[in-house]
């Protein structure tokens, strides 16, 4: 059995890229953004433990986005819960990623 391309696969293939290559633009665009603001945060939390709104301030991102990072951050153990500062957590990279 042989693996190969018939013309009608490849004109099939051909058709669904040219219909989607917007959309893995867009991810791909999306990742690196995402990359972006993650590696900032994370710096900025390697500088001693910081508040959303003190990280907000810091990186020039909306305090919204701060906070939807840290919460995937907290959920994958990136960083954890350090101490409160008034009505605001101070938050920490954890200790299983000081490395």
């Amino acid at each position: 059995m042989t693996n190969k391309l018939t013309e009608d696969h490849k004109t099939a293939l051909k058709k669904f890229r040219e219909r989607h290559d917007k959309n893995f633009e867009s991810a791909r665009q999306y990742a690196q953004v995402f990359t972006k603001e993650r590696k900032q945060l994370i710096a900025e939390i390697k500088n001693g433990p910081a508040t959303v709104p003190e990280l907000a301030q810091k990186t020039g991102l909306p305090a919204y986005k701060v906070l939807w990072h840290i919460a995937g951050m907290r959920k994958y153990g990136i960083v954890s819960e350090h101490s409160k500062d008034g009505d605001y957590v101070r938050y920490a990279i954890s200790v299983s990623q000081q490395k």
